[in-house]
């Protein structure tokens, strides 16, 4: 597992990098009068999500995966979601139960993905679970920012949908967790 600067230029990691950029404009309006700046930060979080659909596909079109990228682009996703819940929780608009559920999961998934990096030499990339749950946790985000009461009971419910898909994905990462480690 090995991280070369110089792959650092490849377009998809250029993306990823620029994606985690935005994070500071983000957070940085979020925190200072989200309702002033709400059309901002959802062009912003737009593009956020284009670059992060964007990366992966040229990066599989274009042959140019890499082991920098297998590492820049799910660190700036776990960056991006823990500093814009954050921010939404700062600015109170984030449940504290959903919130710990989120940045928790995220924590268990940078902690075993260091184990096994160390252990094997390998990166565990984001299976389809994974990449539901983050569309979902993406989907409340998006919600949330755009605040509108009649989308509040299905905010609410969507916090439960989920939370469960929160652990079914987590469930189904410890166990290939174990499996690429050894353990049985």
């Amino acid at each position: 597992m090995n991280f070369n600067y110089k792959e650092l230029r490849l377009i998809p990691n250029v993306l990823s990098i620029f994606r985690l950029v935005l994070v500071i404009p983000i957070v940085y309006f979020i925190l200072n009068g989200i309702e002033e700046h709400r059309n901002l930060i959802l062009v912003l979080l737009f593009v956020m999500y284009v670059t992060d659909i964007s990366d992966g596909f040229i990066a599989r079109k274009f042959n140019m995966v890499s082991e920098t990228g297998k590492i820049i682009d799910p660190i700036a996703d776990k960056i991006a979601v823990a500093a814009i819940f954050i921010s939404l929780f700062i600015y109170d608009m984030i449940p504290v139960w959903f919130f710990c559920i989120v940045i928790f999961r995220d924590i268990l998934i940078l902690i075993f993905g260091y184990f096994v990096g160390k252990k094997k030499d390998i990166i565990m990339i984001s299976n389809f679970m994974g990449k539901i749950t983050v569309f979902g946790i993406g989907l409340v985000i998006l919600l949330t920012i755009l605040k509108m009461e009649l989308l509040t009971p299905y905010i609410r419910f969507l916090y439960y949908i989920v939370t469960i898909l929160i652990v079914y994905s987590s469930i189904l990462y410890f166990f290939r967790y174990k499996k690429t480690i050894g353990e049985h």
